[in-house]
C-alpha cells in the first residue's frame, strides 16, 4: 500500500527504493494511518458541529443533543441555588466526550498532528542517514563503492521528512479551513446567551425586590392619604357642631374676626403642609428616578457584561468569589427586607389602634351633636322662628366655610389651640348673654353646663388628636429613616458595584498584561526554539558536509595512492616480466643453439 502510495509521486523504481527499508516503510505508514485518521475524526467533529451551530442559528433553541441536557440540568440546579452561566456552560462543553475522548482535548490532539507529522518525518530522516552511514566499511577496495552507494541511497533518508511536512502542511490547512475550535466557541457562546436571556439572575431579583419596595412605598404614601381623608370626614361632625354654635353668635364680630384671623393661620398652615407633602412626592419621585437609574444601570452593566464575556474565561475564580459576595450582600439585603417588613407590621398594628381611637372619637361626637341639637331646639323655643330666618344667611355663609374646612384636614395639629380660643370666646358670648339677656339665665346655666361637658370632651379629643400628632411624626421620622436606610443601601449597592466593576477592570487588566506577556514570553521561546533547532540543523548539516567532504577527500586521496602504488606494482611487473621474458629469450636462443649443434653432430656421423 505504502509503494502504491508513493509511486503517484515518485517513479516505481525510486518507490521500491524507499520501502526496501522496513523501518522507512514503518515510518511511512505512521505517517499515512496518522493523517487519515486524524481527517476522518477532524471532518467528522466539524460535521457534528456545524450541525448544532446551524440548528442553533435557524431554530433560535438548545433542543438538539448535547445542549438539550445542558439546559435541562442548568434548569434543575439554577432552581436549586444562583448558577454563573459562563462557568456552567465551559464546565459541560469541558466534560462532553466524542469518540468517548473530551471534545477540547480532541481538538488539542488533531492540531498536535501537524507537529506530530513533522517529527516523525525528520525522525525518519536521521534514522535513514544513520543507517546509511552505519553500512559504510572501510575495508580496501569497497570503500568507493560503498561511499557512492550512500551517497546514491542518501535522498531516500530525506523523503520522510518531506512527506511529514507535506501532511503537516494539509494538516494544517484542513484545520483552518474546517475550524473546529471556532465552531466550539460560537456554539458555547450562543448556548450562554440563550440561558442568560432566559434566565432570572440575581440582578433581576433585586431589581423585582426594588420595584417591590417602591411599590410599598407607593402604597404608604396612599394609606397616608386615607388616613388623613378618614381623619377629615371624623371631624365633619364636629365641624355641624361649630356650624350650630356659629349660627347662635350672630352679634359676635369679634369672635368672627379672630376666627378670620385663624383662618389665614389655616391657610399659611395649609400651604406650608401642601408644601411638606410636594416635597415629599418629590424625594418620592426623586427616589423613583433613583430607581430608574440604578435599573438603568443595571441594564447598562449586564451589557457591558456581555461584552466582556469572551475576555472573562480565564477568571472565571475570580467571578466565582465575586458572586459568593454578592450573594452575601443579597443574603444582607433581604434581611433589610424581612425588618421593613416586621416595621410595617408594627405600623399597620398602630394603625389600627389609631382607627379604634378615631371611631370612639366619632361615637362621642354623635352624643355631643345630639346634645347640641336638643339645645337648638331649647334654643328656638325661646328666641322664636325670626331666628331660623336669620340664621339661614349665616347658614349659607358657614356652608361655604364648610368647604373650606374640607381643606383644614392636613392642619389638624394646630386645632386644639383654636378650640381654647373656641373656648374663650364662648365664656366672653356666656357674660354677654348673662347682661343681654336676664331671662335666659336658666338656658345659660344649662348651656354653660352643656359647654363645660364639652370642653371636657374637647380636652379628651385633644388628647387624642396629639396622640395621633404624635404617631403620625413618629410614622413620618420612621418613613425619612426609612428612606434614608434605603438611599443609604442604595448608595452602598452602588458603591460596591462600582469598587467591583474597577476590580474587575483591573482584573481584566491584569489579564490582558499577563495574556500579552505569556504571548511575547511563548514568541520569544518559540522563535528561539525554532532558531536553535534551525541553527543545529544548519550546523549538522554543515558539519555533516564537512565529514562528507572530508571522507570524500580522504577516500580520493587513498584512490590516489592506491593508484600510484598499483601504477608501481604495474610498472614493477612489468619490468619483471620483461626480464623474464629476456631470460625466457635466451634460454630459448641457448636451446636452439644446443639442438643445431646436435644436429651437426648427427650429420657429421652419417657422413
Amino acid at each position: 500500500m505504502i509503494e502504491a502510495i508513493l509511486t503517484f509521486f515518485t517513479s516505481e523504481q525510486k518507490a521500491q527504493s524507499i520501502v526496501s527499508d522496513p523501518m522507512i516503510e514503518l515510518i511511512f505508514m505512521v505517517l499515512f494511518v496518522t493523517f487519515i485518521v486524524a481527517t476522518f475524526v477532524h471532518f467528522s467533529l466539524y460535521l457534528k458541529l456545524r450541525r448544532i451551530r446551524n440548528y442553533i442559528s435557524e431554530t433560535n433553541s438548545l433542543e438538539i443533543a448535547p445542549v438539550n441536557t445542558f439546559q435541562g440540568e442548568f434548569e434543575y440546579k439554577n432552581k436549586e441555588e444562583s448558577v454563573k452561566v459562563e462557568t456552567f456552560v465551559q464546565k459541560k462543553f469541558s466534560s462532553w466526550r466524542v469518540f468517548n475522548i473530551p471534545v477540547v482535548s480532541l481538538i488539542k490532539m488533531i492540531q498536535m498532528t501537524v507537529s506530530i507529522f513533522i517529527l516523525v518525518g525528520v525522525l525518519g530522516t536521521f534514522i535513514g542517514l544513520a543507517m546509511s552511514l552505519g553500512s559504510i566499511t572501510t575495508a580496501g577496495d569497497q570503500l568507493v563503492e560503498n561511499v557512492a552507494l550512500v551517497l546514491a541511497g542518501i535522498d531516500v533518508a530525506f523523503y520522510t521528512s518531506i512527506a511529514g511536512m507535506g501532511l503537516s502542511l494539509l494538516m494544517t490547512v484542513i484545520t483552518r479551513i474546517a475550524n473546529t475550535e471556532y465552531l466550539l466557541t460560537d456554539i458555547m457562546l450562543k448556548t450562554e446567551s440563550y440561558l442568560e436571556e432566559n434566565e432570572q439572575d440575581a440582578m433581576a431579583r433585586l431589581i423585582t425586590v426594588s420595584e417591590t419596595i417602591n411599590s410599598s412605598i407607593n402604597e404608604l404614601r396612599e394609606t397616608n392619604q386615607e388616613s388623613l381623608q378618614s381623619i377629615v370626614q371624623s371631624f365633619h361632625g364636629f365641624q355641624e357642631y361649630t356650624v350650630g354654635l356659629q349660627q347662635s353668635a350672630k352679634d359676635l364680630a369679634a369672635f368672627n374676626e379672630g376666627l378670620s384671623e385663624n383662618l389665614k393661620d389655616f391657610t399659611v398652615l395649609i400651604h406650608s403642609v401642601k408644601e411638606v407633602t410636594d416635597g415629599f412626592d418629590k424625594g418620592v419621585t426623586k427616589l423613583n428616578k433613583n430607581f430608574d437609574q440604578l435599573f438603568s444601570y443595571f441594564y447598562k452593566m449586564d451589557q457591558r457584561n456581555e461584552r466582556m464575556t469572551s475576555a472573562f474565561t480565564e477568571t472565571y475564580k475570580k467571578i466565582d468569589e465575586l458572586s459568593t459576595s454578592q450573594i452575601e450582600s443579597m443574603n444582607q439585603f433581604q434581611e433589610s427586607v424581612v425588618d421593613l417588613k416586621d416595621y410595617f407590621s408594627v405600623i399597620t398594628t398602630k394603625q389600627e389602634s389609631i382607627h379604634h381611637a378615631f371611631e370612639r372619637m366619632i361615637g362621642q361626637s354623635d352624643q355631643l351633636a345630639r346634645m347640641m341639637k336638643e339645645n337648638n331646639q331649647q334654643f328656638e323655643r325661646i328666641l322664636g322662628s325670626d331666628v331660623s330666618s336669620k340664621l339661614t344667611g349665616i347658614n349659607q355663609y358657614l356652608g361655604e366655610m364648610k368647604n373650606d374646612f374640607h381643606k383644614l384636614g392636613h392642619a389638624i395639629g394646630r386645632l386644639p389651640d383654636e378650640l381654647e380660643t373656641i373656648n374663650r370666646t364662648q365664656g366672653d358670648y356666656k357674660q354677654l348673654l348673662t347682661n343681654r339677656f336676664d331671662e335666659l339665665k336658666q338656658y345659660n346655666q344649662d348651656f354653660y353646663n352643656h359647654l363645660s361637658s364639652h370642653s371636657a370632651n374637647n380636652q379628651a379629643n385633644e388628647k387624642w388628636m396629639s396622640d395621633a400628632s404624635r404617631q403620625f411624626e413618629q410614622q413620618g421620622a420612621k418613613n425619612q429613616q426609612l428612606l434614608s436606610d434605603i438611599n443609604r443601601t442604595v448608595i452602598q449597592m452602588s458603591d460596591s458595584f462600582t469598587s467591583r466593576e474597577h476590580n474587575l477592570e483591573s482584573n481584566v487588566t491584569i489579564l490582558k498584561e499577563s495574556l500579552s506577556r505569556y504571548v511575547t514570553a511563548v514568541e520569544g521561546t518559540l522563535g528561539e526554539k525554532l532558531e536553535k533547532v534551525s541553527r543545529f540543523f544548519a550546523e549538522y548539516v554543515n558539519d555533516s558536509n564537512e565529514a562528507i567532504k572530508k571522507e570524500f577527500k580522504q577516500i580520493s586521496e587513498m584512490e590516489i595512492e592506491n593508484q600510484t602504488r598499483s601504477a608501481r606494482q604495474l610498472q614493477q611487473t612489468i619490468q619483471e616480466l620483461g626480464y623474464e621474458i629476456q631470460q625466457l629469450h635466451r634460454q630459448l636462443q641457448l636451446v636452439q643453439e644446443a639442438s643445431n649443434q646436435a644436429s651437426r653432430i648427427r650429420v657429421g656421423t652419417n657422413d
